[in-house]
């Protein structure tokens, strides 16, 4: 989905307010978006691999220090579906869907790899696990956080 076709598929309908019942929805491609994260991602990944499968351990948890390496840096290969919805947002990744409901939503901000949206009204530690970073296209990011903000104070977060 090109980065036009990424906002248009959530086009409100004429006269829609926000927050209203329609879907904001996207995907996100690094490969596509993010090219060079992606490639750094997945060097880092295989170097790691590489680095594991030398130590003299037990096959068996050289494999599991591998498969873990791999998920904690898939966000950065792997394509996301987004949804920005009346009920919240959510991020279908590579190992399921993460969602958050406004009431429990606060804040929403850019960041370089995305948008966050977190339960605290003021930037925390804690955002990286208790927020929700939304991949957005680069051509998409003035769209996606303007009607993001909207849909929160809409929502009354």
């Amino acid at each position: 989905m090109s980065e036009a076709r990424a906002i248009l598929a959530g086009a409100p309908p004429p006269g829609a307010l926000p927050g209203s019942d329609y879907a904001l929805v996207w995907s996100f491609n690094p490969w596509r978006d993010r090219r060079m994260a992606a490639i750094a991602a997945a060097l880092i990944t295989l170097g790691l691999c590489l680095v594991i499968g030398t130590l003299r351990e037990p096959p068996l948890l050289r494999a599991i220090l591998g498969l873990a390496i791999l998920a904690a840096l898939s966000p950065a290969m792997s394509p996301a579906q987004c949804r920005v919805d009346a009920e919240g947002v959510a991020v279908q990744g590579t190992f399921g869907t993460t969602r958050r409901r406004w009431s429990d939503l606060k804040r929403v901000e850019a960041r370089p790899a995305g948008i966050l949206v977190s339960p605290f009204e003021r930037p925390s530690w804690l955002d990286t696990y208790r927020g929700l970073l939304l991949p957005v296209p680069p051509g998409a990011r003035d769209a996606v956080l303007a009607e993001l903000r909207a849909r929160r104070e809409a929502h009354g977060a």
